[in-house]
Parts: C-alpha cells; structure tokens; sequence
C-alpha cells in the first residue's frame, strides 16, 4: 500500500536525520495527525470533567448581581423536601458574576461571553437575575415554560409572581418566578430587591432543577 511505502520512506529518512532536524520534519510532514491527536485527547478530558462533574452535581445555578459573600445554599433544602435522593450530589452556586447594562467595565463584557457559553452549552441550569438581565434572555427563549412542569392549582396562588415571555416560535410561556424579599435565596443574604428565577432551555440537570422550583412554590418561599 502506498502510506506504508512511505511510512518506510520516512522512517530512513528520519534515521539520517539528528537533533532538530528530525523534529522539524516530523513536525512538517506529520503535524495535522499530531494535532488531531492532541485535539482528541482535549476532548476526551473535558468530556471526562464534565461527566465527573455532574455525576456530582445535583444542579448548577448562577446568580447575577448577588452578594458574593453569601455561602449559604437555599436549594438543596428544597430538593431534600421534594424527596430527591442526593447520595453525594450538591448544588453548584455561582454568584460572582455583575452585570448591568448600563456599565462597559470589563468584569460585565466577560460576563456576557460566560454566560452565552453556560447557556449555549447547557452549563446551567438555574438563572436568577434582576429582571433588565433576566428580561435580555428571556427575549431569546433560553428559558423552559415553567407552566408544562408545575400545577395549575398551584401557579394560580403565585399570580402575582409569574413571569410571562415570548420563546423563540413567539409562544407566551411562563418564564420564570419573581423572588422577592423573604424568599430563600433573601433570606440566604444573596440579594435586596426583587429578581427572577429561571430554569434553563438546555439544562442538563433538567428534573432536579424543575423540582427546585416545585418546591420553592409550594413552601410558600418565593
């Protein structure tokens, strides 16, 4: 066959070869396979984090705008309550990341690329926002209709706190639930004022994440 006639080739040519040279022309002649090899063994060890990680994870939520000297966690509560078996799992909080519309700084443009890479990849399950941030992604559908996963009966007691948006086809959906002081997540010291909570579109942790906020309106914590 013609590839192992010059695999043969190159293996006396590279026995002629010292030093430098032979790496040079391993390089020139074999780098695309070289780098196909190191592109899959990228790969293959963020796939394998990824796994590790959320074999772990119960769900991860991202607060924008919180107190990030906040450590309390208000969901995993909530999914004990809901009859979920954690054996080792916990909830991720992220609730370092600022961003406001208003403000060009650096810290809110990073913000913005994170946080189109966590919703575009399913790295994110849970989003609470004040609404001008929440409002920004619900406008491009990246929020599940909370009104398919929790009972009638009890949506109408929350009235008042139902957030409604347009998804991608232009469907009114229920997007997310407002928070307001008293809630879990104000009592646990993440925010002041009022925000929206949300569950991601393309949530990996998609059952866990429902059943958070199932549990959060029937206790009454919203």
């Amino acid at each position: 066959m013609k590839w192992k006639a010059q695999l043969q080739k190159d293996k006396q040519t590279l026995a002629r070869l010292e030093g430098r040279q032979r790496w040079l022309f391993i390089w020139d002649y074999y780098k695309l396979p070289i780098l196909g090899v190191l592109l899959a063994l990228l790969l293959g060890a963020v796939g394998t984090a990824t796994f590790l990680r959320s074999a772990k994870t119960a769900f991860y939520a991202v607060l924008v705008n919180a107190d990030n000297e906040a450590t309390a966690d208000p969901f995993t509560p909530l999914l004990e309550q809901g009859g979920m078996e954690l054996a080792g799992k916990r909830v991720e909080i992220e609730a370092n990341y600022t961003l406001r519309y208003d403000d060009s700084s650096l810290s809110d443009a990073q913000t913005l690329q994170v946080l189109a890479a966590l919703f575009g990849i399913g790295d994110l399950d849970v989003f609470v926002a004040d609404e001008p941030v929440f409002a920004s992604y619900a406008a491009q559908g990246a929020f599940v209709d909370l009104a398919l996963f929790v009972q009638p009966e009890v949506l109408r007691q929350y009235e008042d706190r139902l957030y409604y948006c347009q998804n991608a086809e232009g469907e009114r959906v229920l997007g997310g639930i407002w928070l307001r002081p008293g809630s879990a997540l104000h009592e646990a010291g993440y925010y002041a004022g009022d925000v929206l909570m949300g569950v991601a579109a393309n949530a990996q942790n998609l059952d866990s994440a429902v059943l958070m906020m199932q549990q959060l309106l029937q206790s009454g914590r919203v």
